[in-house]
């Protein structure tokens, strides 16, 4: 161990861009030290206390390239712009490794809007995956990086990477177990499960996130592309209405929950009309109860309309005459 701390000091006073990380390093080398002698079972990970300068000991950071004369450099913290130079490094040498990992989830706590980080990481995470499996990433990493999308999104609850990055993280997986849906494979109950249960994981995570905002797009959004990968149970679908039901009750002029409301009785399918005349004329009258609550609402007025409309449209389809009762009853 002493020998790797003379190298390494010894590199660090080579290279001038480390120069501020001198005076500190005798003090975090100690730290090292200090963990390194706990029992494995019990000190913690060592990478969580380094500095990039000594992480990266061997990298040559790549400052941002503004010009010689830029008209208006922006003005960045210094710990920004050292995690932004290491990974320039990083990219440019294609390192997909640990190290690189935790780099990208230092930018990313730094600034979770950078695409190109996220797209990193993925990389990252695939390459460092284990899984034999047809999926991209390990299980294992895959529920680590949901926690971590989480935490950062309970702050940037509309920040359109995080979304997409929990949607990567889960595509894979879901899309599997589609194709086998549509092949009629044999699956194990027990894998059908873990999907269902990952699912409504899923489901719930976005449950907190509407409870904050009942109208975030990317969480609809979310939400509806779970519901249409996954083929849930029908118990599922009651659920949802019962869920989204208890939204609108909330605020009857939340046009995401009604549009929701017709995503799930339709069950995903939104090109296609009911096919039961009992559940048209029972989505009308529950719009039209709500209206009756508040007549200035237009949100129930337009859930009534579209139905109108749709029944209009296949009246004239053979065998669905009922159709046409329901809109001339109604409209």
């Amino acid at each position: 161990q002493a020998d790797n701390t003379t190298q390494l000091l010894h590199s660090l006073q080579e290279n001038r861009y480390h120069s501020r990380a001198i005076h500190h390093c005798h003090r975090e080398i100690n730290t090292l030290h200090h963990n390194l002698s706990r029992p494995p079972n019990t000190h913690k990970m060592v990478e969580e206390e380094v500095p990039l300068p000594i992480l990266f000991h061997d990298v040559t950071p790549i400052p941002q390239e503004d010009g010689p004369h830029p008209v208006c450099a922006i003005s960045y913290k210094e710990d920004f712009t050292e995690a932004m130079n290491y990974l320039r490094a990083v990219l440019r040498a294609n390192e997909l490794s640990a190290r690189a990992l935790k780099l990208t989830s230092i930018c990313l706590k730094l600034n979770p809007a950078n695409y190109t980080v996220w797209h990193f990481r993925r990389r990252c995470l695939q390459n460092l995956s284990s899984s034999s499996s047809s999926t991209k990433f390990a299980p294992e990493s895959i529920q680590s990086d949901l926690e971590f999308s989480s935490k950062l999104g309970g702050s940037n609850p509309k920040n359109y990477q995080i979304w997409y990055h929990r949607r990567a993280l889960l595509e894979p997986t879901f899309e599997a177990e589609m194709i086998k849906q549509k092949e009629g494979k044999e699956k194990g109950k027990e894998d059908e499960d873990d999907i269902i249960q990952k699912a409504k994981e899923e489901l719930n995570y976005i449950n907190g996130v509407l409870e904050n905002d009942g109208k975030n797009y990317h969480a609809w959004s979310h939400r509806q592309w779970v519901l249409r990968t996954i083929c849930f149970p029908p118990s599922i679908y009651n659920s949802e209405l019962d869920y989204v039901h208890k939204l609108i009750l909330d605020d009857p002029r939340n046009n995401s929950a009604w549009n929701h409301r017709w995503f799930i009785t339709h069950k995903g399918c939104t090109r296609k009309p009911l096919s039961s005349l009992e559940d048209v004329q029972k989505e009308i009258t529950y719009a039209m109860q709500c209206a009756e609550v508040d007549p200035f609402n237009e949100s129930p007025w337009r859930y009534v309309i579209g139905f109108l409309e749709e029944c209009k449209k296949y009246s004239g389809s053979e065998g669905n005459g009922e159709f046409l009762y329901v809109y001339r009853f109604f409209g």
